[in-house]
C-alpha cells in the first residue's frame, strides 16, 4: 500500500518531495488520480504506508503540510482513511 500525499499546486508537490528526499524517504511527484481528486488537477507525492506518519509530521514542519493524504491500495482503488485526512 502507498499513500498519496495531496497539495495544490505542482511546486508544493516538487518542494516536499525535496524535503522528504532530505529527510531520507523517497518521494515520488505524480497527479492525483481522478478518482481522488477534489478540485480539477492536483499533485501528490507517494510514499509508502510504513512513512506516512513520519512524512507528514516532517511536511508540518517544514511548513508543507499536505491538503489530504490519501491511501492507495494494491488494486489502483483509494480512500481517504479515517484517522487522518
Amino acid at each position: 500500500m502507498q499513500y498519496l500525499l495531496t497539495f495544490r499546486s505542482l511546486t508544493y508537490a516538487q518542494r516536499a518531495a525535496r524535503v522528504l528526499e532530505r529527510a531520507g524517504v523517497t518521494g515520488t511527484v505524480s497527479r492525483v488520480p481522478k478518482a481522488a481528486a477534489v478540485r480539477g488537477c492536483a499533485y501528490c507525492v507517494i510514499v509508502a504506508a510504513r512513512h506516512r506518519d513520519w512524512a507528514v509530521d516532517v511536511l508540518t514542519a517544514a511548513g508543507l503540510g499536505p491538503e489530504r493524504v490519501i491511501l492507495r491500495h494494491p488494486d489502483g482503488t483509494v480512500e481517504v482513511p479515517n484517522d487522518l485526512s
